[in-house]
């Protein structure tokens, strides 16, 4: 099967800015940029030295493959108002946690182009080690995307929209709560007058234990021992500031359902 002639790229954010450089570096044809936002959309095309628009209408002819790199909350009215002037190209979205269905009712070919990784304005993905998650309601098209997705990275995966709703809240704990959890570490540490590097080694020791094992099974800690002398001074520590000890307690919880959970949780908030 023969890749796209005539790629378009729908956003201008994180994710696009990305994709698009990854598209330009393995010579496929993106063709296009469209936002709504003219400014970003071009620079990002004066970059690639491609056409852009910040009006849907102005989509170039024959587009054969649309990406939609916008909100989630935004993906299904894009896709009706830009699918309205390329009513033969492939829609597809980057959402981890949305449907592809939600273009069904706009769109002929649609699917799930969706690479899962956070993306920084700063940091360049390594390409190889990024998973990609595609779907489509075509077989064809399903075809299509798995070999475009081979051509930019190197681990593609079909995944449905149920195994990907679900993949999506396994990332956020594992992304999004793991680096709150890390946030929360570097103001603690900020509060004493310590430098967060000193964590560095323990951050990068867990994370290498994870990927050489289970997590379950490497999990260690006061919860995971049951002392309770420890918790109760990290919990006294803590109570200036309420929702990091709601988060300490409930993450020990649940590390620990065994806990004595009343010896937990102090009987009041008062200091000594």
């Amino acid at each position: 099967m023969n890749l796209p002639n005539r790629i378009v790229l729908v956003g201008a954010g994180r994710i696009a800015t990305h994709l698009g450089r990854r598209f330009r570096a393995k010579n496929l044809p993106l063709v296009q940029v469209l936002n709504r936002s003219a400014e970003a959309a071009q620079a990002l095309a004066d970059e690639w030295q491609i056409t852009w628009s910040d009006k849907w209408s102005d989509i170039v002819p024959e587009a054969d493959w649309v990406i939609l790199a916008v909100r989630d909350d935004a993906i299904a009215e894009v896709g009706r108002q830009v699918a309205a002037y390329a009513p033969h190209a492939l829609f597809t979205h980057t959402s981890g946690a949305t449907p592809g269905a939600v273009l069904a009712p706009y769109c002929r070919r649609y699917g799930v182009f969706y690479p899962l990784q956070s993306f920084s304005a700063e940091h360049v993905p390594l390409w190889s080690k990024v998973p990609f998650c595609v779907d489509a309601h075509e077989a064809e098209d399903l075809v299509l995307l798995k070999k475009i997705a081979k051509t930019v990275g190197n681990l593609v995966y079909h995944i449905t929209d149920e195994q990907r709703a679900v993949l999506h809240i396994a990332a956020v704990f594992a992304n999004n709560f793991a680096n709150h959890c890390f946030a929360i570490a570097e103001r603690i540490l900020d509060q004493q007058g310590l430098p967060f590097e000193m964590l560095h080694p323990l951050m990068e020791e867990t994370l290498a234990k994870a990927l050489r094992d289970s997590p379950e099974r490497m999990q260690t800690g006061p919860a995971i021992r049951g002392d309770i002398d420890t918790l109760q001074r990290h919990l006294h520590w803590l109570q200036p500031h309420p929702s990091w000890l709601a988060l300490y307690v409930a993450m020990s919880r649940s590390i620990n359902p065994q806990l004595p959970l009343r010896e937990l949780t102090s009987e009041d908030r008062s200091t000594d």
